[in-house]
């Protein structure tokens, strides 16, 4: 379930309900490009979408991606831990939402630690004047750093986000990922459901480079409103 099927930077992209099922409808300038199948945890596939043009149904099977273990390095100091924030700590008055949004949209905010760190949540201010619920992805990008644009995704897990919060920090705990962290990287917020009315997102009022915005998965990523979307972790030093 929540996979994400588009063709990469074409604008034309979903995410598939919980049920693994999805329809796309695929303009006929595409149909000679490759139909990408990604989810956290399995091997990505790519198909020819000539292929598939004469099947009114297609079964696509994903395969479990290998896991390696990292070397773990255990010291007999003990460290201190110190607690920082980072992205926008405080919520702004100011909300939006992706007008042109489907399935699979996403916003994305660029987090620059400047040490290393242990990822404790992540949060994003939500305005939900219904109490709604609501469905999104969490998703933790590399930097390219040609493009400066999220590139692999980092989490091992997928993330689902159910929830009817009216207003303030919808926080996600990640403790459990047990991630650290030393370049900078995307935290990212995807679409899984888009109904009428839209929960809206907080934003400050000013553009940055550091904050994208998607309409379609895997679509062309945007500059776009700096979102309100701040982040906990946890660095650790020698007393």
């Amino acid at each position: 379930m929540f996979a994400t099927v588009g063709i990469a930077k074409a604008n034309v992209g979903t995410v598939t309900n919980e049920k693994g099922e999805f329809e796309l409808v695929i303009p006929t300038e595409h149909l000679n490009k490759m139909l990408t199948i990604s989810h956290i945890g399995y091997n990505t596939v790519n198909l020819k979408l000539d292929s598939l043009s004469a099947y009114d149904y297609v079964e696509i099977e994903l395969t479990e991606k290998a896991e390696f273990l990292e070397e773990v390095i255990v010291a007999s100091k003990k460290l201190r831990g110190k607690t920082k924030e980072y992205g926008n700590k405080k919520k702004h008055n100011s909300f939006i939402w992706i007008q042109k949004g489907d399935r699979g949209s996403e916003i994305v905010m660029l987090i620059e630690p400047k040490t290393e760190i242990f990822l404790n949540s992540v949060s994003l201010n939500i305005l939900n004047e219904l109490e709604r619920e609501f469905l999104l992805l969490l998703n933790i990008y590399t930097v390219n750093k040609s493009t400066n644009l999220p590139e692999a995704q980092v989490l091992r897990n997928q993330k689902v986000i159910r929830s009817t919060l009216k207003k303030g920090w919808l926080e996600v705990d990640l403790s459990d990922e047990n991630m650290v962290l030393t370049e900078p990287f995307y935290i990212g917020f995807q679409w899984v459901e888009i109904e009428e009315p839209l929960p809206l997102i907080g934003c400050k009022s000013s553009t940055s480079l550091k904050s994208l915005i998607r309409y379609k998965a895997l679509g062309k990523w945007e500059e776009f409103v700096e979102w309100d979307i701040k982040v906990m972790g946890t660095s650790y030093e020698a007393p």
